[in-house]
């Protein structure tokens, strides 16, 4: 099975999502209602939805429907999206299609970016904490010069790393239902 980073997320549970550009957002401390009405408000149309024990998970087209009338081409505003209490962990799965940068993700904590970091060199992180995750990235061998063989499967590396870290469900098992 081909994992979710690697690609366009377009079948999840053998349900078509139309659009190749999809973020995903896992959730916590917030609800989907109040997730969903964000993004909306941002002009992101939510995909798909799941509820874990601890975490929830929102796909969403990551550039605004009206982009093209409007010139919205930045990404969503997640701080907006983070109230006290809350976390956002972030997959932004095509950052840049056209010019092939890997993933991006960020972590939001209380309405501010507490960590980001590029797939491309996750041990070079900004924001609040650059290295939250830097004791994930150097148990899986992350860090540091990558072998050849490292440089194959670091993205479904990196996003173990994260997962485990922040005890995130598998994006396949929290899918159960489509957006509408």
């Amino acid at each position: 099975m081909r994992h979710w980073i690697n690609g366009p997320l377009g079948w999840i549970h053998d349900r078509p999502m139309t659009g190749e550009e999809t973020n995903v957002v896992f959730f916590r401390g917030t609800s989907l209602d109040a997730l969903t009405r964000g993004l909306l408000d941002q002009h992101r149309r939510p995909r798909a939805y799941g509820k874990g024990d601890d975490w929830g998970v929102l796909l969403h087209d990551m550039h605004a429907w009206d982009r093209a009338a409007t010139g919205d081409y930045e990404g969503a505003h997640y701080a907006d999206l983070c109230p006290p209490g809350a976390e956002l962990a972030v997959f932004v799965t095509e950052p840049c299609l056209a010019k092939a940068h890997g993933p991006w993700f960020e972590y939001y904590r209380d309405g501010r970016l507490h960590t980001a970091l590029s797939f491309e060199s996750p041990d070079d992180g900004a924001g609040h904490t650059p290295d939250h995750f830097l004791p994930a990235f150097t148990e899986a061998h992350l860090t540091g010069p990558l072998t050849e063989a490292d440089e194959l499967d670091h993205e479904e590396r990196t996003v173990e790393a994260i997962t485990r870290f922040l005890g995130l469900p598998e994006l396949e098992a929290a899918m159960p239902s489509t957006a509408p």
